[in-house]
């Protein structure tokens, strides 16, 4: 099977790094550090244009024509960049309102206009989410939000933001602004019972993100390893430095082409496909997490300085692999899962 992108993958993969690098400058957006919003409309809707949010759903349903397999290129790059933004949940949003038959609610999701943010069951509380929605939940970006994605146990609605109400908690990461509110029986725009796909799809996405940290991270110190010179010679000619950047970029490749099968997997029906995404969430949740802290190992002082950007890839792994579950849930459904 070959992984590699096509011609028009890697097309895609140049216009979103581009876009990123121009609109998503990291020492730009620390403004927002701590605010409840980090994406002004403006943008989000620049990315609507993009057909960012629609990459994978079919024309039928209202969006690009892409599949699963472009999705993650598009959210490798995200992870890579540490983008901000509740990109998840509106590109999960936007298929749940398509296959609801909700064109309207599509539409504007599609377009910009509504931002979506994630509430996932927060902690032990017991969350259900169908026709009725309450327990206690985990809210992401909800202080712009117009509707709330939420995701537990096998479901998935859509909420109206106005009607729930989440009190803001500090955040690990300074640009994913995260909320703890209770929901009970809020109106329902629409539901998923049984959202196994949008589950699979939704494992696949965060593996992909953290696939591009992982190797952001490594091509980060090893582009430094290159500059940084001690004792007349670069610093990756030491084998201490040299081996670290190697590990790194072994897990970034591992993580990278384990999500790229996973969606391949899912894409197809492979009756296996399950195990795939969740051994690709494991790995790359690994790698993220990992990578992120040698990266900064490998940077030295100025590593450990607010002003350098290495410190945003280890509050955002912390964050995304904890997202949707963790490493101990997805190695957990991993066993249950039958081997390939």
């Amino acid at each position: 099977m070959d992984l590699l992108p096509t011609e028009e993958q890697e097309e895609i993969v140049a216009t979103v790094r581009a876009q990123l690098e121009r609109d998503f400058d990291l020492h730009q957006l620390a403004a927002h550090d701590g605010s409840a919003s980090v994406v002004d409309r403006d943008l989000w809707r620049r990315c609507a244009e993009l057909g960012w949010f629609g990459l994978g759903l079919t024309e039928a349903l209202g969006g690009v024509g892409y599949t699963l397999a472009e999705e993650a290129l598009l959210f490798e790059q995200l992870g890579a960049h540490a983008t901000p933004g509740p990109f998840l949940a509106t590109v999960l949003g936007a298929r749940l309102a398509a296959l609801s038959g909700h064109a309207e609610l599509t539409s504007s999701i599609l377009d910009g206009s509504a931002i979506v943010a994630l509430a996932e069951p927060h902690g032990d509380a017991e969350a259900t989410a169908g026709e009725h929605v309450q327990g206690t939940f985990r809210v992401t970006d909800h202080g712009d939000a117009d509707l709330v994605l939420v995701m537990a146990g096998d479901d998935a609605s859509l909420v109206d933001a106005d009607h729930v109400t989440a009190e803001p908690i500090r955040s690990l990461d300074q640009l994913v602004p995260i909320a703890v509110g209770t929901l009970s029986g809020p109106p329902v725009r629409c539901h998923l019972e049984g959202a196994a796909s949008l589950w699979q799809r939704a494992t696949v996405l965060v593996a992909a993100e953290l696939a591009g940290i992982a190797r952001a991270t490594a091509e980060q110190s090893t582009q430094y390893a290159k500059d940084r010179e001690q004792f007349g010679q670069p610093i990756g000619a030491f084998q201490a430095v040299k081996h670290r950047c190697a590990d790194m970029a072994v897990r970034a490749e591992a993580a990278t082409t384990l999500v790229r099968y996973a969606a391949l997997a899912v894409l197809d029906g492979l009756p296996d496909a399950s195990f795939h995404a969740h051994s690709a969430r494991a790995v790359a949740a690994n790698a993220a997490v990992t990578n992120a802290h040698t990266n900064v190992q490998n940077h030295g002082g100025i590593g450990f300085t607010w002003e350098h950007t290495a410190h945003r890839y280890v509050t955002r792994a912390q964050v995304r692999s904890r997202t949707l579950g963790d490493v101990r849930s997805h190695l957990a459904e991993l066993l249950e899962q039958p081997a390939p």
